[in-house]
């Protein structure tokens, strides 16, 4: 017993050894940190000013965490201070809320009178967060005192209502008999809140009620306060993410001034960033970079938390378009997240390297939601390799049309004939989408075995696929398939006229007579453009072969024709004057020959060939002494009166009658005003100039 006894004492003895150094150790601290305190002190109680409201929340909460009654006195004066900026005052208003500290309840209570709205509500706010007994008590009072104005109880009747606190409900049901029905209706919704209750604002029916119920036991109100600590932990949270929120927004606004847009080491950085908004617009911006030094950094946020990060670092690989994306990329193809899936496979299908075709194929197989199977098939037509026809035929026949749909586009795009046969049997399906897909791509893969297919498609009910099919057979260019693009061209829908007649011009190989019956048409259906380009190419294709050389002529003359409607002038010039010598007798050439020197300005030319053909027949007579007076009067229209002076006696001599009856009084008229203008030249240039003045009214 003596031996327990000595043990015990050195135990003792040694403990408090132990303790004295301990207590040693904390003051060498404490005095360590004392001017680090202090220092913080300062930096806080500066920052209560700060213009940014997050930093000042931060200061204001800081002091408080403190717990010192020097810490606390800053936030007492701001408060106090009825000259302090309002959103200084807010801001600490706000941080006792948020610490939950009821040291400054009586005179939160008191700025309940201010002036301002916006403090009036950051106090109701804050007195309604606190939640402490000492808190409700002192409220309670300040809401019963008599000498309290009507609205500062309206403010505390609110705030007792969201501390959603027991003590807080014999006060309230008091103010339900106050003459006042705005306090009433307060009341009455306080209660409600902490009693989840709903009832009217009868004070006879609380005060019955709460006789009944506050005696309740602790475990029976045990749910309420369940309900508060809840509803705090979102308030919280709430409070979290919005400063998240803000700190991401200027983390952004950073990125959007920064001075080098080029420079991808501020993005590089920004994807490491702990917010998901931030990442997300440094992948957009990456985007535009395309710049290979991004990709690792890239690939590893592939795998980031955020779904939304991931789904834009997966695009940004797929825009960048770096083939070490590939393997990551098939790496996620089986993610648990469908999206995820259906962006990985795209932008595989952007990237466009053969890699992954195998693990597409697989994947295809392996697949049963719609959305990504449709993205599999497209991700294979636009890699383009052979292998995924086979796999991709049997979708043709699934069940669902936008899966037929899309492998029908991709099949073109691989532009395999493997596919023809099936391609060619989908022009029958139900479903229009499925068939304009089927013909555009039989178009594109060019075998002329599908021609007679894709004529009887030019009879189909849907517009769309009419003009598919019409595109598809200017693109196979089989000369088969012209007889029906020229009865297209009177299709009722424009769209479909229109591509029937691009793809006859599309044809490459026609035969003369072919290009003849097209050119022809087109020139009947007033298409002068298209009529002018088939002429054209008939002549610099077939124009070498001695047995075409009369037909040659038959096309020169009509090119010349549909110039002339085109009203290209100076171009349908060089054919009529080689084409009137080839055909002398056909008297529609020589007006449009005429024509053309006229718009071209070469009028000595005109009265040349004129006065050759009023000699070779009589029956040119009128139209060229016609074209001798238009010309004559042009040129004088130009006050060059003696050109025309001149022109008028050249006539004369060869016709002293001037063309007679019809054309000579004319002639005559205008070589006398030609002699009075250059016999008074300032009276002409006036006479000219009413004339002008004369004809701009008439057009006005």
């Amino acid at each position: 017993m003596y031996r327990l006894f000595v043990i015990l004492v050195s135990l003792s003895c040694l403990a408090g050894c132990s303790a004295i150094s301990e207590k040693i150790a904390i003051e060498k601290v404490q005095l360590k940190t004392a001017v680090e305190l202090r220092r913080k002190l300062d930096e806080w109680t500066e920052q209560l000013h700060s213009q940014d409201p997050a930093i000042r929340s931060s200061a204001a909460v800081s002091l408080l965490g403190l717990n010192l009654l020097n810490a606390q006195e800053p936030l007492i004066r701001i408060l106090k201070d009825t000259k302090e900026r309002e959103d200084v005052k807010i801001s600490v208003i706000k941080a006792f809320g948020f610490t939950k500290d009821d040291r400054a309840t009586d005179i939160l209570i008191s700025l309940l009178g201010s002036d301002s709205a916006a403090i009036q509500n950051a106090v109701v706010e804050t007195l309604g967060e606190l939640k402490t007994t000492h808190s409700v008590l002192m409220m309670s009072e300040a809401m019963l005192d008599p000498q309290r104005p009507l609205n500062v109880k309206m403010l505390l009747a609110k705030a007792l209502g969201n501390t959603n606190d027991r003590d807080a409900i014999e006060p309230l049901i008091k103010m339900l008999a106050v003459d006042d029905p705005g306090l009433q209706e307060v009341a009455k919704k306080s209660l409600e809140k902490i009693t989840k209750l709903s009832s009217r604002n009868d004070a006879g029916w609380w005060n019955e009620w709460w006789a009944l119920n506050k005696t309740k036991t602790r475990e029976q109100w045990l749910e309420d306060l369940v309900i508060k600590q809840e509803e705090h932990e979102k308030q919280l949270e709430s409070k979290i993410e919005q400063m998240k929120l803000e700190v991401a927004q200027k983390s952004i606004r950073l990125l959007e001034t920064r001075p080098d847009k080029m420079d991808p080491k501020p993005l590089i950085e920004a994807m490491r960033s702990d917010y998901p908004e931030v990442k997300i617009f440094a992948a957009k911006e990456l985007v535009k970079l395309k710049d290979p030094s991004v990709v690792d950094v890239l690939i590893q946020t592939i795998s980031d938390p955020s779904e939304k990060v991931r789904i834009e670092a997966i695009q940004t690989l797929g825009e960048i378009g770096d083939e070490r994306a590939v393997k990551p990329l098939i790496g996620i193809m089986n993610d648990e997240n469908l999206e995820i899936r259906e962006k990985a496979v795209k932008s595989l299908g952007k990237l466009g390297k053969r890699e992954a075709v195998d693990a597409l194929i697989s994947a295809l197989g392996n697949n049963s939601d719609l959305s990504v199977i449709r993205a599999i098939i497209e991700a294979l037509g636009q890699i383009g390799d052979p292998r995924a026809v086979g796999p991709l035929l049997g979708f043709l026949t699934h069940k669902e049309p936008r899966i037929r749909e899309c492998t029908a586009a991709a099949l073109g795009k691989l532009r395999d004939s493997q596919a023809v046969d099936a391609l060619i049997a989908a022009l029958n399906d139900e479903q229009e989408r499925v068939r304009w897909y089927a013909a555009d791509s039989l178009g594109k893969i060019g075998n002329p075995v599908c021609v007679d297919s894709l004529k009887k498609l030019l009879s189909d009910a849907s517009a769309r696929v009419r003009e598919s099919a019409v595109t598809a057979l200017g693109q196979i260019g089989n000369e088969q398939a012209i007889e029906s693009l020229m009865k297209a061209l009177q299709d009722t829908d424009k769209r479909v006229a229109e591509q029937a007649a691009e793809s006859l011009i599309n044809i490459k190989k026609m035969s003369f007579d072919s290009m003849d019956s097209v050119a022809t048409t087109f020139y009947d259906n007033k298409d002068y453009k298209r009529a002018e380009y088939l002429l054209e190419r008939q002549i610099a294709d077939y124009s070498k072969q001695p047995e075409l050389q009369e037909k040659i002529a038959q096309t020169k003359f009509k090119l010349a024709k549909t110039l002339f409607a085109l009203r290209d002038w100076q171009k349908a010039l060089g054919f009529y004057e080689d084409i009137v010598k080839q055909f002398p007798n056909d008297d529609t050439i020589k007006p449009e020959l005429i024509q053309c020197l006229k718009e071209t300005k070469q009028y000595d030319r005109a009265l040349e060939w004129c006065s050759t053909w009023v000699k070779e027949s009589s029956e040119n007579a009128q139209w060229c002494w016609q074209s001798r007076l238009d010309i004559a009067r042009t040129i004088f229209a130009q006050e060059r009166y003696e050109k025309v002076k001149s022109l008028i006696d050249s006539l004369k001599a060869e016709d002293p009658n001037l063309g007679g009856e019809q054309f000579g009084p004319s002639f005559q008229e205008l070589s006398k005003q030609c002699s009075e203008n250059l016999a008074h030249p300032d009276k002409a240039s006036q006479k000219m100039g009413s004339v002008e003045m004369s004809n701009l009214r008439e057009k006005e």
